[in-house]
């Protein structure tokens, strides 16, 4: 099902939080694995050229990026995993912690927030809260987002210097 998913993304870092915001059009369709949801990233979100695909169900969520970059990580609730993590420099190993994942899917869409932390040779690095919501996708809303190369809204704003700004594509 084409869906219009809304992504509000917080990382935390040195006592700072900076914020993202991403609305854009994708699908979403139940597997037995969860709810499947794939989306293209653009250059608004420094990732032009990737896809991210999410595997979300109640207990884990797998988000894997392929394209200019990849990377896959798995977010299991309450557990540390590592990734590989591709980046325009080169690919570095990390640690995932998910501290929660909270899960409110079905097959006509919903919401679920999962929160992490990153760490590097179990150092912290960053922590993230991500919020996501997934509606079913209007006709009218599919043909302007195709228009507009798929991405509509994408906001960033550093909450700790007050800087705010809206990129449009």
């Amino acid at each position: 099902m084409d869906v219009w998913i809304s992504i509000k993304g917080v990382q935390h870092a040195d006592g700072e939080s900076s914020s993202l915001e991403l609305s854009t059009l994708g699908f979403m369709e139940r597997t037995e694995d969860g709810f499947h949801i794939t989306y293209e990233e653009s250059e608004t979100t420094g990732m032009k050229g990737v896809t991210t695909s999410m595997i979300v169900n109640p207990s884990a969520i797998t988000l894997k990026r392929q394209g200019a970059f990849n990377s896959i990580m798995v977010l299991e609730k309450g557990k540390r995993t590592i990734c590989n993590y591709d980046t325009e420099y080169g690919s570095m190993m990390m640690g995932v912690y998910a501290h929660d994942i909270r899960y409110s899917l079905a097959e006509s869409g919903g919401d679920f927030d999962f929160h992490y932390t990153l760490d590097i040779n179990s150092g912290m690095a960053f922590a993230h809260d991500v919020y996501v919501s997934v509606r079913a996708a209007q006709p009218e809303r599919q043909a302007a987002a195709k228009r507009r190369r798929k991405v509509v809204r994408c906001r960033k704003k550093s909450e700790s210097k007050g800087e705010k700004g809206i990129c449009q594509k």
